[in-house]
């Protein structure tokens, strides 16, 4: 009777004789479990878990850009990295809406192609704000191609966008964006195989009440030479210093306000004498006459002076600094 009964081993080749179509003679030795088959020609190479260093370079580009951009327009431009995903170039294409501004460029030195993406309704926010509109709205695409005056908008975008990208990503390799060609419809961009993994960085654009997107695409291929730092993060990450903002931040200084008060001298009352004091009363300082005035800034005493008169006002001339 136990001879009867199939083998586990048996009942699985015959369950895969059924599905196959193709029923052997039951002889045919299973495959082992924990085997399968390979195509080391496909790309199925999706990383799993975080890349630090790829997030602190996206990072470190939201706050140049956003700096940027907001110099550029005049008015505060908030820049958000909302997503960093990876997937087939493919599935990443059918995302793009048409029509968009499609720029292809090279990451020197490293080998290969990457798009920066920006959709038609961000671009028309972008030139509106940029030649004054007092509000920025949201402008349907017309399925057009972009005019020259937009298209100028946009290498200076563009150009913003590459300078900074070039300085966040100073920590894992130095690179310098080099601009190839531009194209609207998604269908006739190719930089890799569809199946090929992609890096998708989705931005947020938002402009008082408008938020637009723009898109970073790098192929795995490109950044596969320095994986390493892409997922270990960057090593050394210095704080570094946004000389455009130390300027603006400097010319700002220098056009504020402060109270300068120059001090003859100071003394101890008590409030009894204080209530007694009538007009013609005398205040001793306990200062020689020949002494220097103490100047305060804001409170705090900065130098010494020796007063005087200037076109018919009274002045303190700067002796020294304390």
């Amino acid at each position: 009777m136990s001879n009867d009964i199939l083998s586990q081993d048996e009942i699985d080749s015959l369950l895969r004789g059924v599905q196959s179509g193709d029923l052997g003679n039951g002889n045919e030795s299973p495959q082992p479990d924990g085997e399968r088959s390979f195509d080391f020609r496909s790309q199925e190479r999706i990383i799993r878990g975080r890349m630090p260093g790829l997030e602190i370079a996206n990072e470190r580009f939201a706050r140049a850009f956003r700096n940027s951009v907001s110099s550029t327009l005049r008015r505060f431009v908030d820049v958000n990295i909302q997503s960093i995903t990876m997937m087939k170039f493919g599935e990443f294409m059918k995302t793009i809406p048409l029509p968009s501004n499609i720029n292809i460029f090279r990451m020197k030195p490293l080998k290969g192609l990457a798009l920066f993406v920006i959709e038609a309704p961000m671009v028309f926010a972008l030139v509106e704000c940029f030649f004054g509109g007092a509000t920025v709205k949201y402008v349907k695409a017309e399925g057009r191609f972009f005019t020259p005056i937009e298209q100028k908008i946009i290498q200076k975008i563009l150009g913003l966008a590459f300078s900074d990208m070039a300085a966040s990503w100073q920590g894992i390799v130095m690179i310098e964006p080099e601009y190839v060609s531009n194209e609207i419809n998604p269908q006739f961009v190719t930089i890799v195989q569809a199946p090929e993994i992609v890096i998708k960085v989705e931005i947020h654009i938002e402009i008082e009440n408008f938020t637009g997107k723009m898109y970073f695409c790098v192929p795995y291929s490109v950044v596969e030479p320095v994986k390493e730092k892409l997922c270990s993060g960057i090593q050394a990450d210095k704080f570094e210093v946004d000389e455009r903002w130390v300027e603006g931040l400097r010319q700002r200084l220098s056009e504020s306000s402060v109270e300068v008060v120059a001090e003859a001298g100071s003394v101890n009352i008590p409030i009894g004498d204080i209530m007694n004091l009538e007009v013609g009363n005398v205040i001793n300082l306990g200062v020689h006459t020949g002494s220097d005035f103490v100047v305060k800034v804001e409170g705090v005493p900065k130098f010494r002076g020796v007063p005087g008169h200037r076109k018919g006002n009274r002045a303190v001339k700067v002796t020294g600094i304390l």
